[in-house]
């Protein structure tokens, strides 16, 4: 498969979805507590996404294809989890950089099997899952920074990555 030039770039900082929602998909900030079950509510969703004829092509050029959404989807799971874990284990650790579009490009998201992916995902959602099974009622508050120096805590990073998934399934009509 050819490489498609890069997906146009979004500049929003997503974070606002932390407290205020989404309108554009319908996600309301959830109860902290609720996120590993949101979480193993997806990848049944991202198989049947993945097993749709044309899943790897895009639907127009510059907007990401079902797989690259879900590569996506995949590597943030791994990411976010890895962030909690730290919070979890250190006082406020400070995070690396992550560049979804740059990773999309390294790791050649387009031309990922779709099956693999799916597997990926069901992977990932069980390894963050225990990663947030860790979790007890005084942990939510602990605090981490991003590398710009923004605070986040496990409350917030339970958000973020909930609504990633689920936005990003209704960004491929699932």
């Amino acid at each position: 498969m050819d490489e498609p030039r890069p997906a146009d770039s979004d500049t929003r900082d997503w974070t606002f979805v932390i407290d205020e929602g989404c309108a554009q998909c319908g996600y309301v900030p959830h109860e902290p507590t609720a996120t590993v079950a949101r979480l193993r509510d997806l990848p049944g969703r991202w198989a049947a996404v993945l097993q749709r004829p044309g899943a790897a092509a895009r639907p127009s050029e510059g907007v990401w294809s079902p797989v690259e959404y879900a590569c996506h989807s995949r590597d943030l799971l791994r990411v976010l989890g890895e962030r909690v874990a730290l919070m979890l284990d250190q006082d406020e650790p400070t995070f690396s950089d992550y560049d979804g579009e740059a990773e999309a490009v390294r790791g050649r998201f387009w031309a990922a099997d779709p099956a693999a992916v799916a597997e990926e995902i069901r992977r990932g959602v069980e390894e963050a899952s225990s990663v947030y099974e860790r979790v007890g009622p005084s942990d939510w508050e602990r605090r981490g920074l991003r590398g710009d120096g923004r605070v986040f805590t496990i409350v917030g990073l339970s958000r973020f990555l909930v609504h990633d998934l689920e936005h990003h399934l209704h960004d491929v009509g699932a």
